[in-house]
């Protein structure tokens, strides 16, 4: 493959294609797709960056929350493993090094933000769950776990977030009640909302 971005592209969702979790593939692509609405000049460290944020889930030995003290800590060591995932994957395929070096910072900034860039990454991020994720989340958690990651993941949100969340609809009336309780938890004024 003579394109350096499609060679990462590809391989990106070959590794993606094999995740455990069912929802990855199409969570990896929402993820783009919510980035480029949030930003529709989204640079490709950005894009490659929404589409491999989550890799690290992909592996065998993919790390385990139950393994770490909080799931703030889980989810650090969950971005920086992404980040040497698609380093490896970036510099096979001979991208150029300031735009690995800045997609595997923004893979590695993912779950918490820090900057202009990274905290748009983690709203396109937060909005895919919500969208992609949360039906099979539920299924495999169940409610009070499920409810927990809701409330996690809208404190990730900014308010222009928050206000996307709020027209999602949910595939049943049981997970947008449970959305809604997250959103009544985390953000009271909602409940003042119609």
């Amino acid at each position: 493959m003579s394109d350096p971005l499609d060679c990462a592209r590809e391989r990106i969702r070959a590794v993606i294609a094999g995740s455990p979790v069912p929802e990855d593939p199409r969570h990896a692509e929402n993820t783009v797709e919510w980035l480029l609405r949030l930003d529709p000049r989204a640079d490709q460290a950005l894009q490659l960056a929404a589409l491999a944020h989550d890799i690290e889930r992909a592996r065998p030995d993919r790390l385990r929350r139950e393994d770490f003290a909080d799931y703030d800590a889980f989810k650090r060591a969950h971005a920086a493993r992404g980040a040497e995932m698609v380093r490896r994957i970036l510099t096979d395929c001979g991208v150029d090094e300031a735009l690995v070096e800045e997609t595997c910072r923004l893979v590695e900034c993912h779950e918490f933000g820090g900057d202009a860039r990274a905290d748009r990454l983690r709203e396109a991020d937060s909005l895919s769950y919500f969208e992609v994720n949360l039906p099979l989340y539920y299924a495999r958690e169940g409610r009070d776990e499920t409810l927990r990651r809701c409330r996690w993941g809208i404190r990730r949100l900014s308010p222009h977030g928050v206000a996307l969340l709020r027209c999602l609809r949910m595939p049943t009336a049981e997970l947008q009640d449970l959305l809604w309780a997250a959103l009544v938890a985390e953000v009271p004024e909602s409940a003042r909302e119609t």
